[in-house]
């Protein structure tokens, strides 16, 4: 390089060093006033974490690049950011479908961001409880998957609860091959979960026919597992290679690569979402004939989709069934309002699970 090209280079890294200064005021800035907001949230007892509003910030910052920095990582940062910013008003404690390095918390984490105090519970129960409890203010619990289908103890466990929905969050399941050998060739044991095996059958039965497959309760527990057996090697998300000390010796494994799962944020019944776009509800109608197609008839009369309905056994009375269904739209609206008043005249019972902002993928 050259005199003139290495002041060239010189010149703009001074720019780039000004930027980052700009970046870092306008960082503090915005930091005062986020305890400015705190300190009016607890004077009005209003909650810390407003997803509502968490989302809008993302929008209007997405709306505002102009597309030279790429979106997905400006929205990695923000969520940072925001993430850094709401444990200046208060640490929140968020529990996850553990154990550490599950895909529970790797949505988590995209959702909340890292500045949060998370806490890994061994099964979907023990998160409602301790929410209940009051020893957590958040959970994040998985309810379907588009491979797998829908998640059934997370719908049980609302029947009872007085939790409620206040967000949802999506997560992309990247399947990993995870170990402490340096080549595939070297695997003589591989531990993963029953349906990341299933997920990712032709990719093994391609490139590892022979090697032993040995079944684990979570992908993590998987990982958890390779460190102690040396020629062995874990399938699961990328959190867990960091978790467990693993490096990544194949990405992507997965034979379909449109699998998603959706997860629901709970909380406490609290101050409502002001802007939701989603509702959850869950209903039991009575046992007669037509009782479904009363019960379906209200959406259509006020022209409202339905993104998601589930039947589940009640487990109080043999063949009485609950629904739990997904409407687009805000219990706010006018006509979702009447609808859930009409499916009343018919139902043994109502609940509101939630209405809240949708998740994007």
């Amino acid at each position: 390089m050259d005199k003139q090209d290495q002041e060239l280079l010189e010149q703009l890294r001074k720019k780039i060093n000004s930027v980052d200064i700009q970046i870092v005021n306008l960082l503090d800035d915005r930091a005062k006033l986020v305890k400015d907001i705190g300190e009016y949230k607890k004077s009005k007892n209003l909650p810390i974490y407003q997803p509502d509003r968490e989302k809008d910030v993302k929008e209007r910052v997405l709306a505002a690049a102009k597309n030279e920095f790429p979106p997905k990582a400006l929205m990695h940062i923000f969520t940072e950011i925001v993430s850094a910013a709401r444990s200046l008003e208060a640490p929140l404690e968020i529990g996850f479908l553990g154990p550490e390095g599950s895909y529970t918390e790797q949505a988590a984490i995209k959702h909340f961001g890292s500045s949060v105090n998370f806490h890994p519970l061994p099964g979907t129960s023990d998160i409602f409880r301790e929410i209940e409890n009051g020893k957590l203010h958040y959970g994040i619990v998985p309810i379907e998957n588009t491979l797998g289908g829908t998640v059934y103890q997370t719908l049980d466990e609302f029947v009872d609860s007085p939790l409620r929905i206040v967000s949802e969050t999506f997560l992309t399941i990247n399947h990993n091959l995870m170990g402490m050998v340096e080549d595939k060739s070297q695997i003589k044991r591989i531990y993963s979960h029953p349906q990341s095996f299933a997920q990712c059958r032709i990719w093994l039965e391609t490139h590892m026919p022979n090697v032993e497959k040995i079944e684990t309760s979570s992908n993590s527990k998987a990982a958890s597992q390779v460190p102690w057996d040396k020629f062995s090697a874990a399938i699961a998300g990328e959190i867990a290679a960091d978790r467990y000390g693993l490096h990544i010796i194949e990405r992507n494994i997965e034979d379909n690569p449109e699998n998603y799962t959706r997860f629901w944020i709970i909380a406490p019944e609290s101050n409502p979402v002001k802007n939701p776009e989603k509702t959850t509800i869950l209903v039991s109608v009575k046992d007669k004939p037509g009782a479904l197609l009363r019960l379906l008839s209200p959406f259509q009369v006020f022209g409202l989709n339905l993104s998601k309905i589930e039947s589940r056994p009640s487990r109080r009375r043999p063949w009485d069934y609950l629904f739990f269904i997904d409407i687009d739209g805000s219990i706010q609206s006018g006509d979702v309002g009447k609808a859930i008043e009409k499916i009343k005249e018919d139902s043994i019972f109502l609940k509101i699970l939630g209405s809240y902002p949708k998740g994007e993928l």
